[in-house]
């Protein structure tokens, strides 16, 4: 064989071996850059399922207080109720829960402008009482003065609607209904991003596996 034909040979060899290694190059690049797409698309998925699951967390705190004031105006509700017909030998023991459950509501509606009125008082009761608790504060003054009667049922009366309607402003039922609407919602998108097969391959589990437990 020629030095000629040798040396086309090695050259031909020379030629492929480049182009293999330009193939293998091309494929191990299109292979990184799908992967890099496809950690982007997880780390995406990943980040709007924690703020879902922080938007979650914040609606659950908002709703352990609204239950809080829910029951405490429950409470508000049912006592100014007993104080339109109480007995003389019980109005000291309304009286007690009215003064009680007046207190209690200053952790939930405190005192505003507390920097410029009543500074020289305890922090709970410096400034100015919010009006939801002034109706509670009118009925407490009115059984305190007489027996309930007829004008006295009335002014209570008042003051329990008065009361019921400031409540409604704050826990606003209608929007609720449309919160609960979206949470719902956001559990469902929750639960679809968890069963997506790239974070179930993350975790090391198929998206449609189940645990089996003893029987």
């Amino acid at each position: 064989m020629s030095s000629a034909n040798i040396g086309d040979m090695a050259t031909w060899a020379a030629a492929f071996v480049a182009l293999l290694a330009l193939l293998v190059a091309i494929a191990e690049r299109r292979g990184a850059d799908r992967a890099n797409l496809e950690n982007r698309e997880l780390a995406r998925q990943n980040a709007d399922l924690l703020k879902q699951q922080h938007r979650l967390e914040q609606r659950a705190w908002t709703d352990t207080h609204f239950d809080a004031v829910r029951d405490w105006s429950q409470q508000v509700c049912f006592t100014v109720a007993d104080a339109m017909h109480v007995k003389e030998e019980q109005r000291g023991a309304v009286l007690s829960k009215l003064s009680a459950l007046i207190d209690i509501g200053r952790w939930y509606f405190p005192n505003q402008w507390s920097e410029k009125y009543g500074i020289d008082k305890e922090p709970a009761y410096r400034g100015l009482r919010q009006p939801v608790l002034d109706c509670l504060v009118a009925a407490y003054d009115g059984l305190s003065d007489r027996t309930p009667n007829a004008e006295l049922r009335s002014q209570l009366e008042a003051c329990q609607r008065h009361f019921v309607s400031q409540i409604q402003l704050v826990i606003d039922p209608r929007r609720r209904e449309k919160q609960i609407a979206r949470i719902l919602d956001d559990w469902e998108q929750s639960e679809r991003l968890r069963d997506l097969p790239a974070n179930n391959e993350k975790a090391g589990t198929k998206p449609n596996s189940k645990k089996v437990g003893n029987q």
